[in-house]
């Protein structure tokens, strides 16, 4: 059972590291992989929308990890195709492997490639969303680990260069981009956004207390569009009723 009470830090990856996380439809192993199954990626799972379209949505999932934001999207959207591109070639055999077993795997396609370079590339195409939970973890000491660091410092891979590949065309005119991030970086990626040229739709405020000051991370919708209407925004507590209802999918 996959249980999210175990220790771990506020937001994000369980210190436990446990081998293998259970879900309701699929496991995921994430013995490989630099960044481990956390919060940030369950909620982002959950939280991201598709563009409503006739044709099966092509998703990118940047950042990709062991695979679990894309299988989650596998698991809601029964039509998309869904492609997940990392760096690192041990966490992208083990999304293979968690695709295969998941039997979503005729849907998913694991691409290990730098982002930018693939971004640039002719053959990625154009995509109805985006999704990514991209390191950001730049003011911490190094990791050890190699693999861990290049997840977890961003190492070419950061929020401005996501939105800048999706505003020049990874993302298609009426798509979707959806990220995570903590809640600190709302000035600098809001400017970072704007200066691409994207537009807010939605935005959700995590709490991880009720009691909190502060949000802990902002989920963010983006579109290439010009909206309309002011963006939505909204309030999320980790363990509340609204999050119950959200993983409720998910979780065992």
């Amino acid at each position: 059972m996959f249980n999210f009470d175990a220790k771990k830090d506020k937001m994000g990856t369980s210190k436990t590291r446990e081998i293998v996380f259970r879900f309701k439809r699929f496991e995921i192993a994430n013995s490989l992989s630099a960044m481990k199954v956390g919060t940030d990626g369950v909620l982002l799972g959950a939280w991201a929308a598709l563009p409503v379209m006739d044709c099966a949505p092509h998703v990118l999932d940047v950042g990709s990890g062991s695979g679990l934001i894309s299988l989650m999207l596998a698991q809601r959207f029964p039509d998309a195709v869904i492609t997940g591109v990392d760096i690192e070639e041990e966490a992208c055999a083990e999304a293979r492997m968690n695709a295969d077993r998941s039997g979503w795997g005729d849907r998913v396609e694991i691409v290990c490639d730098d982002f930018a370079t693939y971004a640039a590339s002719s053959g990625a195409g154009v995509f109805d969303a985006v999704v990514s939970n991209p390191p950001f973890f730049k003011t911490d000491l190094k990791a050890p680990d190699r693999g861990r660091m290049m997840a977890r410092h961003g190492c070419g891979l950061d929020y401005a260069v996501i939105m800048r590949a999706c505003a020049s065309g990874l993302l298609d005119s009426g798509g979707i981009l959806s990220m995570i991030s903590p809640a600190d970086r709302e000035g600098d990626i809001t400017f970072d956004m704007e200066l691409a040229g994207l537009s807010l739709s939605r935005i959700t405020r995590v709490w991880t207390k009720s009691t909190a000051q502060s949000p802990s991370r902002l989920l963010w919708e983006m579109r290439r569009m010009k909206m309309e209407s002011p963006p939505v925004v909204d309030d999320l507590l980790i363990g509340g009723d609204d999050y119950k209802a959200l993983t409720g999918d998910f979780y065992l």
